[in-house]
């Protein structure tokens, strides 16, 4: 399964229907290799759960590595330093 952003507002009207009772018989998603796999509302709850898990996750893991750049780079005292520093995800 592919997540993010768009995913997830794909997903939304799809999971409000499966909440409400109202999937069609025979629904299916399709995952991030472009096959079509047929889901119940609990699979399809369950997936739109996890694909806004994995966003938080990384958006945590972006947001710590951030802020420990913040700090690597406040130690910086010339422009050499500043242009050898390296930008990753360490």
């Amino acid at each position: 399964w592919d997540y993010g952003k768009s995913t997830q507002t794909r997903l939304e009207p799809s999971v409000a229907a499966a909440k409400a009772g109202k999937l069609p018989e025979a629904f299916f998603w399709t995952d991030a290799e472009n096959n079509d796999v047929p889901v119940t509302a609990e699979e399809l709850i369950a997936l739109s759960e996890a694909a806004e898990q994995a966003m938080f996750t990384k958006g945590m893991e972006i947001h710590v590595r951030q802020r420990t750049m913040k700090k690597e780079l406040e130690k910086l005292t010339s422009a050499d330093e500043i242009l050898a520093y390296r930008v990753d995800w360490k």
